[in-house]
């Protein structure tokens, strides 16, 4: 057995005992990585000198502020501010900014700054990391050396300006604010409570049931074994990134990245006010190096992990703050330029497995890209591959293993032995992404259920049964029927409409024409089984599609699940995969390429809800939907990519601006009470007076009590106290004043006070 084989050998048990076994003698590369990414920061061991309290606005700034994030919410223009900013100012007689220091309050309030970094004009590289003392381009497209410069010619006074510059917005300003804010801070606790949930069943040894990241497999490894997130207020980040074209049919590609917070609850961590946008490569091409693009994110990962002193609104206090990206999504491609594997073309291009590829040709050139159980003719076209897999056994990677093969690659001496270890492990280089201290291999780059199981399989086995296949085939659907089932869509749609999608098109007219991917959903979900029943497609293959079928639809319920429902999981799968290859494959050994990577790697779908605590963590549904909603507002044709900067800028802004003042939202204005009215009905104004602190009674009594509550004497100079009667919360709870208690012979009191501190 060669050492690859024994070291694939290691791992078959990690469906029980968790992803990995082993985290020590890493690698000397990694520590060098992490050192430079962490360069000279250190954690204070005193929180900074400033002030815990967001200051008070004037009502200039209240009104430019609240008139600035309603144009951003509408998505105005320019010209749109401008003449609504007249029509408050005169409204109201009080001054509004311009837009430009508007945002230039925005960002003093927030800490709010963006940071610029210079990249090559062609999108090759951001000048970080290894090329950051570059002035020139090294990066290779093929056989093109790039060879851009990174400046301009300098200038009369010998001034470099760089030819173009990426921005990068700041993560932690968004963690602040969240954290400044009650309301958020409390829902940022929701990773620790489902930990503390699993933690517990491990220790009782109950059943214990996967539902979120909070209570997977990995997410308690990290804590028992890595010694991460052991407080509270701890948070774990998913990074996401994917490729979009702004225009069709142009050169216009761009790059977005965004982070998602995986302590908030499954419910709200992928909406739009959720996630955070980091940035956006400006385009027309496609980035070459696209860690050179993240390096500035993982530098101030590296920070955070150290640890970062915050505000907390919840307990009142300076608390350190560690956090750190856990997971890394992407599709099959996006995720190839992430993970430093070999890719789904190599020979073990399977990330998660060592099984290794096959050929379905003895041709010269043909490429070891597919994943039977058990090929026909073996020997012949694969000799060097295993005969048959064992779908219950396979041999999975580990940790251990891993910085084992990334040592042998930084020991090699020349490239033809690199490129000898890259294809006998699967493994190419050591990723960026290994500097997080949360990495674990494989589990760092789940798969992606929204292109896998639909766009990828769903898609794929569609086109076998109506192009790949010959009308001699069984699996082969006749034109007829396939013209028929595609005109039967859209004719059920009006009695099982899409309510949360768009018209659902016919498939064999518009499969060709950007089929997307909500639409091979309802065809997988709804349609394919009761249609293909009425037109008598084959009994066998519809059996094994209703198989598949069953596994997406338990894989992408959100509901927990235990190890034996996980297992009955996996038993589904693995008869769908050994029947799929009877049928699909038979005995044709040049019918091996049906048995494509992404049906293969369905068998790992139960690993991952282990692993994750559920399947949908790996979804790139967050980072496409942030593509479409930023392409959407994007009104420059002649500029898109600055537009598109400008906009995530902003939007981000915004969002912060948000949670250290709510009240500045639209949706938030309430009715101005009136003052006179509530003093003649239940109110009292009280303030400082020399007499009423000498008074007894109810009212002295609670007085002193806000004055415990909020710490500070309420009688001094400078504050004014206004007690309310009846006051409606936003919750629609009423808050009722001692008076109509008194009335209404209730014998439980409380009160809403105003205070008003006036410096």
């Amino acid at each position: 057995m060669s050492q690859d084989e024994e070291e694939a050998s290691i791992g078959p048990q990690e469906l029980e005992d968790g992803p990995n076994a082993s985290f020590f003698q890493l690698p000397t590369a990694l520590a060098d990585l992490r050192k430079a990414l962490l360069g000279d920061y250190k954690l204070q061991p005193t929180p900074p000198e400033s002030s815990k309290q967001i200051r008070l606005l004037t009502k200039s700034e209240t009104n430019t502020l609240m008139h600035y994030v309603a144009w951003k919410l509408s998505n105005g223009t320019i010209y749109a501010y401008e003449l609504h900013a007249k029509v408050l100012e005169k409204a109201s007689k009080t001054e509004i900014l311009s837009l430009h220091q508007a945002k230039k309050l925005a960002q003093d309030l927030t800490g709010f700054i963006p940071h610029m970094v210079d990249m090559c004009p062609r999108s090759c590289i951001a000048y970080t990391g290894a090329y950051a003392s570059l002035e020139k381009c090294p990066y290779n497209r093929g056989n093109d050396l790039c060879n851009e410069p990174r400046y301009h010619k300098p200038t009369s006074s010998g001034r470099l300006k760089p030819r173009a510059q990426v921005q990068i917005l700041p993560v932690m300003a968004k963690i602040r604010a969240m954290f400044a804010n009650a309301d958020t801070a409390k829902l940022l606790r929701h990773r620790d409570s489902c930990l503390q949930s699993a933690l517990h069943l491990v220790g009782t040894a109950a059943t214990r049931k996967y539902s979120d990241y909070g209570d997977s497999q990995v997410h308690v490894m990290q804590h028992t074994e890595l010694g991460l997130f052991q407080d509270p207020w701890d948070i774990a980040f998913a990074l996401s990134t994917d490729g979009a074209q702004l225009t069709m049919k142009k050169q216009s590609n761009t790059w977005l990245l965004i982070l998602i917070i995986l302590n908030l609850p499954g419910s709200i961590r992928c909406l739009t006010d959720s996630v955070i946008i980091n940035f956006a490569t400006p385009g027309p091409n496609s980035p070459g190096d696209i860690e050179s693009f993240v390096w500035t994110v993982f530098q101030e990962m590296a920070m955070a992990s150290e640890g970062i002193w915050m505000w907390d609104a919840v307990d009142s206090s300076m608390f350190v703050h560690k956090s750190c990206i856990s997971m890394a999504l992407g599709d099959m491609l996006g995720s190839a330029k992430l993970n430093g594997m070999t890719g789904h073309t190599g020979l073990f291009g399977d990330r998660f497995s060592m099984v290794q590829g096959a050929k379905s040709s003895c041709l010269k050139g043909a490429k070891s890209q597919y994943y039977p159980i058990n090929p026909p003719e073996n020997a012949k076209y694969n000799p060097s591959r295993p005969a048959q897999y064992d779908l219950s056994n396979l041999p999975m990677r580990s940790q251990d293993v891993y910085w084992s093969r990334i040592k042998r690659l930084a020991n090699a001496t020349t490239k033809k032995e690199r490129s000898e270890i890259s294809k006998s492990t699967g493994v190419s280089r050591l990723p960026l992404c290994a500097a997080s201290v949360a990495f674990t291999h494989p589990t760092f780059f789940p798969l992606d259920p929204f292109h896998l199981f639909y766009e990828n399989c769903m898609a794929f086995i569609w086109d076998i049964w109506t192009s790949f296949s010959k009308p001699h085939e069984f699996v082969y659907l006749s034109p007829e029927k396939a013209r028929t089932l595609g005109s039967l869509i859209p004719l059920a749609m009006e009695t099982l409409p899409p309510a949360f999608c768009g018209p659902i098109r016919d498939p064999y007219l518009k499969r060709q024409s950007q089929y997307k991917i909500y639409e091979w959903m309802a065809l997988l979900h709804w349609y394919i089984i009761p249609m293909g029943i009425e037109l008598q497609i084959d009994s066998i293959v519809l059996k094994n599609f209703s198989r598949f079928v069953e596994a997406i639809e338990f894989a992408m319920t959100i509901s927990p699940r235990s190890d034996a429902e996980i297992q009955y999981l996996h038993k589904i799968i693995s008869q769908f995969l050994v029947e799929y290859e009877r049928i699909y494959i038979g005995n044709n050994p040049e019918r091996i390429l049906w048995a494509r990577l992404c049906i293969f790697q369905l068998i790992h779908v139960p690993h991952h809800l282990q692993w994750n605590g559920t399947i949908r963590a790996g979804s790139q549904a967050t980072v496409e939907r942030s593509i479409g909603e930023m392409g959407h507002k994007i009104r420059s044709k002649k500029a898109p990519f600055a537009n598109l900067t400008n906009l995530i800028f902003q939007t981000e802004l915004v969002k912060i601006l948000l949670l250290h003042y709510p009240s500045l939202h639209p949706n938030s204005l309430q009715k101005v009470i009136n003052t006179e009215s509530s003093e003649q009905n239940l109110s009292k104004f009280m303030q400082k007076d020399r007499s009423y602190t000498n008074s007894q009674g109810p009212a002295q009594a609670e007085l002193e009590a806000v004055t415990q509550w909020l710490n500070f004497n309420i009688l001094d100079i400078g504050i004014s106290v206004k007690r309310w009667g009846k006051f409606k919360l936003l919750n629609g709870n009423v808050l009722g004043s001692h008076l109509s208690r008194e009335k209404a012979q209730s014998f439980r009191r409380s009160e809403w006070f105003e205070v008003r501190i006036f410096i």
